[in-house]
């Protein structure tokens, strides 16, 4: 019998999530974190980066929708992660909209595909750089809210997925649920997280559930998600259970 190929796996850094997954990402893939607004996205995000950093990897961090310093503040404040600090230590390099090379700004005189052919160009030029082992992307509606074509919009995401499975560079990518361009963004991702929030009687719940994850199986269920000042962790129950 053949010897059985184990891909490695990649830790989340969220606490019950690797469980749900069946041991975390797989390296080198493209996977997505979805949910409406004020769901978690961005610490979800951020959160896995630090994960990195704190088993001793480069991290990149891309922004396409704010300024850096504004994620720097909000993280600092909430959970006392000194990004700043990681930046000055060579463990954390940001990619965002001040960089003069991203150009995402709206802009009448781009056209929307060639906007983002310019984004997976800088992404493959900052990857070579950098070297990093993870990249988080917050978000990716600044770029392909604009694609009308599903089509076109389907191998422009493939395109960008691709940069990363060919570099064995384990990236996350966040969507807004907005006009349908998450169920598209998600098709063509590895890996795919949902965040959400219920309410439940008189509380409001945070929700997380893994819809897939390409090549493992993974436990099916909808689980609480907390976010305390220590950061985001998934609880072993579920949010819909009577107390």
């Amino acid at each position: 019998m053949a010897d059985e190929v184990i891909q490695e796996r990649v830790s989340t850094g969220i606490r019950g999530l690797d469980e749900m997954l069946k041991g975390g990402f797989f390296k080198g893939t493209a996977n997505v974190v979805s949910g409406k607004s004020g769901t978690g996205k961005t610490i979800f995000g951020t959160q896995f980066l630090m994960e990195g950093v704190n088993k001793g990897e480069t991290t990149m961090c891309i922004i396409t929708s704010e300024e850096s310093k504004s994620l720097v503040r909000e993280m600092q404040s909430s959970f006392g992660w000194d990004l700043d600090g990681l930046v000055n230590d060579g463990k954390l390099v940001f990619v965002d909209i001040t960089d003069p090379s991203l150009r995402l700004q709206k802009s009448v005189e781009i056209a929307p595909t060639e906007l983002i052919k310019s984004f997976k160009k800088l992404i493959e030029s900052k990857l070579e750089e950098v070297k990093p082992d993870r990249v988080f992307i917050d978000s990716v509606e600044a770029m392909f809210l604009a694609i009308e074509s599903n089509y076109k919009l389907r191998t422009l995401i493939d395109d960008v997925f691709g940069v990363f499975r060919k570099r064995e560079v384990t990236a996350l990518v966040t969507v807004g649920s907005m006009f349908g361009l998450d169920e598209m963004v998600e098709y063509g991702a590895d890996s795919v997280i949902k965040l959400g929030r219920e309410i439940i009687g008189s509380n409001l719940q945070r929700t997380v559930y893994v819809m897939k994850l390409r090549g493992s199986g993974t436990i099916n269920e909808v689980r609480v998600l907390n976010i305390s000042d220590s950061g985001m962790a998934v609880l072993p129950q579920s949010p819909y259970l009577e107390k």
